[in-house]
């Protein structure tokens, strides 16, 4: 199987195209806030779980407080930056400190 790259050919959309791109624009912001309404209520019906672009079951969910928790009480940024200081003690090496 080869692996083609491609390069993008970039030009100027058409007037047709312009229209089409702003019609389904104007489409999404006209369902946007029925999307809304309807993401808050499935997260309603499932207060078990932590949405942090997927979704953790309850245990799962206890690891990711704990690792907010860890990072608020050690001045860490974020989520990230516990994973780094973790992997930094385990291996026992220096990390950068962002």
């Amino acid at each position: 199987m080869t692996h083609d790259i491609r390069h993008r050919i970039k030009r100027p959309a058409t007037p047709e195209e312009k229209a089409r791109h702003q019609q389904i624009r104007q489409e999404i912001e006209e369902e946007l806030p029925e999307l809304k309404q309807w993401a808050q209520v499935v997260a309603a019906e499932h207060k078990e779980r932590v949405a942090v672009g997927t979704v953790f079951d309850a245990n799962e969910a206890l690891v990711v407080k704990a690792i907010d928790e860890y990072a608020a009480k050690h001045s860490l940024q974020n989520r990230s930056a516990v994973v780094r200081e973790a992997l930094a003690q385990l291996l026992a090496i220096e990390v950068a400190r962002h």
